[in-house]
C-alpha cells in the first residue's frame, strides 16, 4: 500500500488589507484634521457659552480664535442677481461687526437682503473653510403704474423697482390710479386668464377705487364690474370676442356693471352701421430706437353713472346684449 500524503495547506488564504494612500500631503491631511477638531470644538463652546450666559468678550474670544485657525469669511459667491446691483449685495453681507464664519447671522444676512428693491427672497449657505454661497430671486417686472404724471415699474406684488430707463419695458400693461398699484396681483391676473386678449390690452384704469375699466389698444373701453365678478366678465368678454371678433369695429365701450348684461356703446347714431375705428398709430414709430420712446401717460376719466354719460353725449348708441 502507497503511504497517504499529508493534506495540503490551505492555498487561499485572506489577502492581508492593503494600505489605501490619501491623495493629500500628510501635513495637510493633519491641517484639515485638526481644523474639523478646532471648528467643532469652537462651535461646541460658542453653543455653550451662549447657554451659559457667558459674556459676549469671551464668547467673541472663542470666535476670534477660530478665525486665527483660518475660518473667517474670504469669498462671498453670488448667483441669480441680474438687476440688484452686486455692490448693494456685498454691503449688505458684510456690514457686520466681524467677519468670522462661527458668528455669521444668516437669518440677519437674509433679512437686509430682502429689504433690497429687487430681492424677492434669498439663500445664504456655508461653505467650509472660508466661502459663503448666496442664492437670489429676484422679482420680475409685470407692469407700468402711472400716478400724478409720473410712470413706475412695478411687479407682480405692486412693489415699485427701480430702473432708469423704461423703455425696454414698454409692451407691459400699464395701471393708472393711486391704488392701481395695491389693486395690481388681482388685475394683472384677469388679463393674463386670457392670453389671446392679453396683448390687446393697453392701459388698466382704477375707477373709483372699487373697479377697473380696461383700454384695449384699438380704443375701446371694458368697463369690469366690482369684487369676484370682473373676472367671469372679462372671461365672458374675451369667449365673445373670439365667436365675432368685437375690437376695431367702432364700439365705445363694452360695460359688464349690470349683471349677466353686456351694454355695448358705439359712435353712431340709432339705425346706422357701426364702422371700424381706425387704427392708432403705434406708441413707437417703425425704426425709432426704443431707448428714446417712454411709454405713452393715460388720462384717467372720472367715474360716471350710466345714465349721466348717455345724456352728455347723446350721439352714442347703447346696445344691451
Amino acid at each position: 500500500m502507497s503511504a497517504r500524503k499529508p493534506p495540503r495547506k490551505q492555498a487561499a488564504r485572506k489577502a492581508a488589507p492593503q494600505p489605501v494612500a490619501i491623495p493629500v500631503a500628510p501635513r495637510t491631511a493633519w491641517r484639515l484634521i485638526l481644523g474639523s477638531v478646532a471648528l467643532l470644538g469652537g462651535a461646541a463652546a460658542i453653543v455653550w457659552a451662549v447657554a451659559a450666559g457667558v459674556p459676549r468678550d469671551a464668547t467673541m474670544g472663542v470666535a476670534t480664535a477660530a478665525s486665527s485657525a483660518g475660518f473667517v469669511v474670504r469669498q462671498v459667491e453670488i448667483e441669480g442677481a441680474r438687476n440688484q446691483p452686486r455692490l448693494s449685495i456685498y454691503r449688505e453681507l458684510l456690514q457686520g461687526g466681524s467677519d468670522s464664519m462661527l458668528l455669521a447671522d444668516l437669518a440677519d444676512m437674509r433679512a437686509r437682503l430682502v429689504a433690497l428693491p429687487w430681492v424677492k427672497d434669498a439663500e445664504i449657505q456655508r461653505r467650509w473653510p472660508d466661502r459663503l454661497h448666496i442664492t437670489v430671486i429676484e422679482r420680475k417686472p409685470a407692469a407700468l403704474w402711472q400716478w400724478q404724471g409720473r410712470i413706475r415699474l412695478i411687479d407682480a406684488d405692486g412693489q415699485v423697482l427701480p430702473a432708469s430707463d423704461l423703455a425696454p419695458f414698454a409692451g407691459l400693461p400699464l395701471l393708472v390710479g393711486e391704488e392701481a398699484r395695491l389693486q395690481a396681483p388681482a388685475i394683472l391676473k384677469i388679463i393674463a386668464s386670457r392670453p389671446d386678449l392679453a396683448d390687446d390690452v393697453r392701459a388698466a384704469l382704477w375707477v373709483g377705487d372699487r373697479r377697473w375699466d380696461v383700454r384695449m389698444k384699438s380704443g375701446e373701453t371694458v368697463s369690469l364690474p366690482e369684487g369676484p365678478a370682473a373676472a367671469a366678465s372679462w372671461l365672458r368678454f374675451a369667449d365673445l370676442n373670439t365667436q365675432s371678433p368685437l375690437l376695431g369695429r367702432g364700439f365705445i365701450r363694452f360695460d359688464f356693471r349690470i349683471p349677466d348684461k353686456m351694454v355695448v356703446r358705439v359712435e353712431t347714431d340709432p339705425g346706422q352701421t357701426v364702422k371700424p375705428r381706425p387704427t392708432p398709430p403705434p406708441a413707437i414709430a417703425p425704426g425709432a430706437p426704443a431707448a428714446i420712446q417712454p411709454p405713452a401717460t393715460i388720462q384717467p376719466q372720472a367715474a360716471q353713472p350710466m345714465q349721466t354719460a348717455r345724456a352728455a353725449q347723446p350721439s352714442l348708441q347703447e346696445v344691451v346684449i
